[in-house]
Formats: C-alpha cells, structure tokens, sequence
C-alpha cells in the first residue's frame, strides 16, 4: 500500500488534471420511480407519463437530486475517490451542486471528475475537492455539476 506521502505526491500531480469518462448508464423511469419512493419527489413531471409527455420536456424528468445520489455509483472507476488508497474516507458535502438541464427518462449518461485541490490537515487527514460533472450522451450541457468534499485518513 502507499504511503501517505506517496498519495500526498501523486494527488499533487493530478491536480486539474480531468479523469477519463465512466460508462455510460441508462436513467430508466423504473430508477426514476424509485427513487422518488425513497425520496418523497413525488411531483408529476417524473411520475406521470402521459401527463408528462404533454409537457414542455416531452416526457418525465429526473429529480436533479437523483443525479447527486448516482454520482458515486456512475463515478466510482474513475474518481480520485478511488483511485488513491487510505484507511478510510469521510464526505463533508457538496459545493456548487448546480442542475444544468434536465434529463428524460431513458437518457444515458455517465460521469466526469477532475481534482481540485488537496490540503493537508492538523489532525493528518487530507481534506479533498473533487468536481464532478455528470454528462449526457449526445447533449453539451450536463446534467448536474458540483464539487465534493471530503477527508481522507491514513491513521
């Protein structure tokens, strides 16, 4: 296993660096459905078809939350989060967590990650940014952006 030396020195040189894409994924409106039983969305645009494909969109939308609780799914082979060893991690939360565009039921879409920035704390750990961007095939706008935080700890 690296050292956390060794970790320190090579996140340093994939700062601003951009991860290659994950694959490709379908958001279903099965995975639009439950989601929005776990999470309460219950508005009509992601759950009634019909009524939805009446609708500017053309169709049922995601909730631009259900894009925030893919990430790690859609990101996990590429993100820093991954890539680098430690004992353990810990999320802080979001920053800039933005909803670009909506995304149909049916899309397919797949994650990006750039590391921004490292800092070594007092108490060891390591607190990390990580922009994330969640593309969709054959668009140029994303679908949801933001920038993760979190600590790593090698003790």
């Amino acid at each position: 296993m690296m050292s956390k030396a060794e970790v320190l020195q090579a996140m340093r040189a994939d700062i601003g660096v951009e991860a290659t894409p994950g694959e490709w994924f379908q958001v279903t409106q099965k995975l639009i459905d439950d989601f929005v039983e776990l999470s309460g969305e219950t508005g009509w645009i992601h759950t009634d078809v019909e009524r939805a494909s009446q609708s500017s969109f053309g169709g049922t939308i995601a909730p631009g939350n259900m894009g925030v609780a893919l990430m790690p799914k859609l990101s996990r082979a590429i993100s820093p989060y991954s890539r680098y060893p430690r004992k353990y991690s810990l999320n802080q939360g979001w920053d800039r967590i933005r909803f670009l565009s909506p995304l149909r039921a049916g899309s397919r879409v797949r994650a990006r990650s750039k590391l921004l920035a490292i800092e070594e704390r007092d108490d060891g750990s390591l607190r990390v940014e990580v922009e994330f961007r969640i593309e969709v095939e054959n668009r140029d706008k994303p679908w949801v952006t933001g920038v993760k935080v979190g600590r790593f700890f090698f003790e």
